[in-house]
């Protein structure tokens, strides 16, 4: 039960970084000069500018998305770093703060559009289960 709660705890803060930043080399390539120094995970416009190519967004969305992403990457960086939380603690506050950023993203997308923001959701959730997967599988 308890290796259970740990594959779960892992598999959520995982989801968590594969949404984040999953597509940081598409990223790091269409635009380098907009990096951030030392950060490993992709800037909010370039973020943006992912999600904008899988979901047409139009000018104003990204202009309102671009906020959403920052914010969200910004409470995950601290969530990181917070020393005191559990592994329990920290998965569930990341898929809560996942959970408040799409519900933000999806109220700014047309029907077309969050039907296929939820795909690449769910897409990004079935690469996470088979590297778990994967990752248990060679260590038992």
């Amino acid at each position: 039960m308890k290796r259970a709660n740990t594959l779960t705890v892992l598999s959520a803060l995982t989801l968590g970084l594969l949404l984040l930043g999953h597509e940081a080399p598409l990223a790091a390539q269409s635009a380098p000069a907009t990096a951030q120094p030392g950060a490993g995970a992709p800037s909010p416009e370039q973020v943006v500018d992912k999600m904008s190519e899988k979901l047409s967004l139009s000018a104003d969305q990204k202009v309102k998305i671009t906020p959403i992403i920052a914010d969200r990457q910004a409470k995950l960086k601290a969530l990181a770093a917070n020393g005191s939380l559990t592994q329990m603690q920290r998965a569930r506050q990341a898929r809560s703060i996942f959970n408040d950023s799409d519900t933000k993203i999806e109220a700014l997308l047309t029907p077309e559009q969050q039907q296929k923001y939820t795909q690449i959701k769910q897409e990004a959730r079935e690469q996470l289960r088979e590297r778990a997967q994967q990752r248990g599988g060679a260590s038992s």
